[in-house]
């Protein structure tokens, strides 16, 4: 297959081209040429546009499918193409799942029915067996399989001494052991952020102090294992200075934040739409403020979908006993451009989107020069479009941004000598 991206702005630091306008010939999956006026003769797909740019592809760290046993929610093929759309090449699907993702032959599974996609599945091992906190489950199998690092999913080790035994194993693996903070029973019961609209509205809160808690715990185990933590999920301003000061000492930790935390508030449950509910839950500005501040120092090194979706049975429902999450893989990089343009460049969100996971993860970090792989996200940063349910490739539509004007659009993917482009 030959592609040519026409009049494209490179965003790729560690290419020779970067901040360059310029034409990208692409033949059987490699970069050909790079330059002005290109020749389109043999050219199967001619890529176009007002404000085109492209970096090297875009991985996603956190994203929940539910395949196997979930596939009502998400198959790994529906959500490997709302990740497409999304403007993703690269996936790491969380082990949340029915049986969960817990051994050498989920491993396999999910590989295996990712094959051939133009998006790459990322198995995420489980930390425990069902995740359920109680026994450690095989890592080195896992990774051995396929796994790109570890996670327990949403559930928080509530037992220090078994996360300790975990991350002092894990170090062993040299992979990201992944850290989901919410203490169990500070969180209990909890709807929404404790603050003033939880008061307002009448709803049990999630104090923030429930997140930072396990921070701080999990900073100190990183510290005594000598391991890689990624905090994944960050969404208070007592977690950013923590990790912040863990990075001051030099310690090996990481942290993420979902995109929509940037966006939305917790204001916006003011109307009682399940749509608005999260696990972590939406922050005041105050903590929103302070996650931007995270992103701009580079405290908080990348930014995720943390995709769930949930069919509409456990979703329209009450506000108290509908199920948190929202599909989120098709606008993570709207939300992130709508609410980051103001304190970060172009490069720098880019950034927490390429270079920072793959680092995380240990992948390979490719180039936008002649003679690489061709691993390519395309998109128009400024370009302004609707997100209605024509956009939706996932099989949910739990999200709160449906119907919303939003800037920024991914174009396309290229990947393995595939072309995805979002109509």
């Amino acid at each position: 297959m030959q592609i040519l991206l026409r009049a494209t702005k490179i965003i790729d630091p560690n290419s020779k081209h970067n901040g360059k306008v310029l034409d990208i010939l692409i033949k059987d999956g490699k970069i050909e040429s790079i330059g002005n006026n290109l020749d389109a003769t043999g050219v199967d797909e001619v890529i176009e546009g007002d404000d085109l740019h492209v970096s090297t592809g875009w991985v996603d760290m956190y994203a929940t499918f539910g395949d196997p046993g979930r596939e009502y929610k998400e198959d790994i093929e529906s959500g490997l193409n709302a990740a497409a759309q999304g403007g993703f090449t690269k996936v790491a699907i969380s082990p949340e799942a029915e049986p969960a993702i817990d051994d050498k032959s989920a491993i396999r599974y999910i590989l295996k029915k990712a094959e051939g996609h133009v998006v790459d599945a990322l198995p995420l091992g489980a930390i425990t067996k069902g995740l359920a906190g109680v026994e450690m489950a095989e890592m080195f199998d896992m990774q051995d399989s396929g796994a790109v690092a570890v996670s327990n999913g949403k559930h928080t080790i509530e037992n220090t001494k078994l996360q300790n035994l975990a991350y002092l194993y894990g170090k062993n693996l040299n992979m990201a052991m992944y850290s989901f903070c919410e203490d169990e029973q500070m969180a209990a019961g909890g709807q929404m952020h404790e603050g003033e609209m939880n008061t307002t509205l009448g709803l049990k809160g999630i104090p923030a102090l429930a997140e930072e808690i396990k921070v701080a715990r999990d900073i100190y185990l990183a510290e005594y294992s000598d391991v890689a933590v990624h905090f994944s999920h960050i969404t208070t301003k007592g977690s950013v200075e923590l990790i912040r000061q863990a990075k001051a000492k030099g310690l090996k930790v990481t942290s993420s934040v979902p995109a929509h935390h940037l966006l939305l508030t917790d204001e916006s449950i003011s109307e009682f739409d399940p749509n608005f509910k999260v696990s972590p839950p939406f922050r005041n500005q105050e903590h929103i403020n302070a996650l931007k501040e995270g992103l701009a120092d580079g405290t908080i090194d990348a930014i995720i979908s943390d995709h769930e979706p949930q069919e509409i049975e456990a979703k329209f429902s009450e506000f108290g006993i509908a199920e948190p999450g929202i599909t989120a893989l098709e606008t993570a990089f709207s939300a992130a451009i709508e609410s980051l343009s103001d304190k970060l460049s172009l490069e720098q969100i880019i950034q927490k989107f390429t270079s920072n996971p793959r680092k995380i993860l240990n992948l390979n970090q490719p180039k936008i020069e002649e003679g690489e792989e061709a691993e390519l996200t395309v998109f128009a940063p400024t370009i302004v479009w609707t997100y209605t349910k024509e956009d939706v490739k996932s099989r949910s539509y739990n999200s709160p941004l449906l119907d919303r004007e939003l800037t920024g659009l991914p174009v396309a993917v290229i990947n393995k000598d595939q072309l995805y482009v979002n109509h």
